[in-house]
């Protein structure tokens, strides 16, 4: 609860507009989070999660980065991201916000809102939390 409180009072207090290279290289991290998903690629995968990861699937299931390791051996048919807001928490904190159409084998299609917060570690940017919240599609 502390953690949520602090980013929120971060982000409403706080928020300036992040630069064109952090925005750069936080997509870069994205495509290859696209990439691992596509491939099932967990050492690629593994390189962009936070030893600390907090994953919370739109289940509502909290998952550890090893869990998040198996998951990345799930074979996925299409994962594509699109509409990426960047926020400036702090120096070394980027919240990102964005739609995530995937599909799993043998699963239909669907859309998801992901929220990140990337954190600099080993000097690159890694996920250190990303929750996903299934959208739901008006008919």
């Amino acid at each position: 609860m502390v953690i949520v409180v602090t980013l929120l009072w971060a982000i409403v207090g706080n928020a300036q507009e992040v630069s064109s290279a952090i925005k750069g290289e936080i997509q870069g991290q994205i495509n290859k989070l696209r990439t691992a998903h596509l491939k099932s690629n967990v050492a690629l995968a593994d390189k962009l999660y936070h030893p600390h990861l907090i994953l919370t699937s739109q289940s509502g299931k909290k998952y550890n980065k090893e869990v998040a390791l198996l998951n990345i051996k799930n074979t996925f048919e299409a994962y594509e991201s699109a509409e990426i807001e960047f926020l400036t928490v702090s120096d070394d904190v980027i919240l990102t916000n964005y739609i995530n159409e995937r599909k799993y084998k043998d699963f239909p299609s669907g859309s998801y809102r992901l929220t990140v917060v990337w954190t600099i570690h080993e000097d690159t940017w890694k996920i250190i939390s990303m929750q996903s919240s299934k959208v739901k599609v008006n008919k």
